[in-house]
């Protein structure tokens, strides 16, 4: 096979004696070609060797096909599932996706972010994709900085841009919140259905909105029940095992008794059980578990972890098929409805809280 040389489709469509759309529809391969126009084009490509680059076969239709995706941690089984699923979708719908981890606020291997998010931003306006999707980091604070406000605000005003996340003011992107807490109480619900009265919450970083919702959809479903909040059965952290670790101890520290916890996600939960096991107490004989975010790993957990299905898969869909409408101009931004499901499993124990409680 011959080497292949540096050619554009350009000189494709002159040296094969037709325009340079005709040339594109041959190499996006969707719309129709007439057949002798087709064949000298064909072979034009064979012999040059030439294989098109994704900015070629946009020079027509101003799109490259390619979407960005900006998230903080790939190794969060939150956001890698999530993308999984982005990126399934998009390439079903004829589209590849950017990736941009950008380790805001560090990653569960310890590594802190060396580039502001802006910089990556700028990065997919030069690679010219066609959408951004963000998806956390810094849009996940309760209070977003002015810098990557106006960041943000600049990338929009080039891009369509969609967020999963509480909608930031004077900033033209479509903003899908899919937390609305009900997750949480639905969890709260079973517990207390199961006897238990004294029920905590672990994980969650503070000021980040996710965490203030399910904190605050917690305090909610118990005051709805007749029971307290106790500010000391509250011990946030962070999202991953070590924090769950470290926020159950702490909760342990305190001195304050309880039969149930809420674990901010499986990764919290774990660590969290890791944590009553290393003080010789067990999930579910001494506490009860349910985990607020259910990840693919809970199954395999000792015991198999109760948890809350948000539909991360379904959402990842969603977020794929409102930015390639957007890019369209077609059709409104889509609503999130997907009901969060309780997936009930070993580490609840039906009789458990009843002897303390009746």
């Amino acid at each position: 096979m011959a080497e292949k040389e540096h050619i554009t489709i350009t000189q494709i469509a002159k040296e094969s004696n037709v325009s340079i759309s005709t040339v594109s529809r041959v190499l996006n391969g969707n719309t129709p070609v007439a057949a002798d126009k087709r064949k000298r084009v064909e072979e034009i490509i064979q012999k040059y060797n030439f294989t098109p680059n994704a900015l070629a076969r946009g020079l027509i239709s101003k799109q490259t096909k390619t979407l960005g995706v900006i998230l903080p941690d790939i190794s969060n089984p939150y956001f890698s599932s999530m993308f999984l699923e982005m990126e399934r979708y998009a390439l079903e719908s004829g589209y590849t996706l950017l990736l941009c981890n950008t380790l805001f606020g560090g990653s569960s291997h310890g590594i802190r972010n060396t580039k502001e998010e802006s910089y990556y931003f700028q990065m997919l306006i030069d690679k010219q994709v066609d959408g951004v999707l963000i998806i956390g980091g810094q849009v996940d604070l309760t209070t977003v900085d002015y810098t990557y406000k106006l960041a943000l605000k600049r990338l929009a005003e080039q891009l369509p841009v969609v967020v999963i996340g509480q909608e930031i003011e004077d900033v033209d992107c479509i903003f899908i919140q899919a937390e609305n807490g009900q997750g949480v109480i639905t969890a709260l619900n079973y517990l207390y259905m199961l006897g238990h009265r004294k029920i905590a919450f672990v994980g969650g970083q503070p000021n980040v909105t996710i965490t203030e919702i399910r904190v605050n959809a917690y305090q909610n479903a118990l005051k709805a029940l007749g029971l307290c909040v106790d500010e000391q059965l509250i011990s946030l952290s962070d999202y991953y095992s070590e924090d769950g670790y470290s926020a159950m101890n702490t909760l342990l520290s305190r001195g304050v008794s309880f039969t149930a916890f809420l674990a901010i996600n499986d990764n919290v939960a774990l660590g969290a059980q890791r944590a009553l096991y290393d003080q010789s107490l067990t999930v579910p004989e001494d506490a009860a578990v349910i985990s607020c975010d259910l990840f693919l790993t809970g199954e395999y957990h000792i015991p198999r972890l109760t948890s809350i299905n948000q539909h991360h898969d379904l959402l990842g869909r969603l977020v794929i098929t409102t930015l390639i409408n957007a890019i369209k101009g077609i059709g409104k931004p889509a609503k999130f409805t997907f009901t969060p499901e309780l997936v009930i499993r070993e580490s609840c124990g039906s009789h458990l809280g009843i002897r303390n409680y009746t």
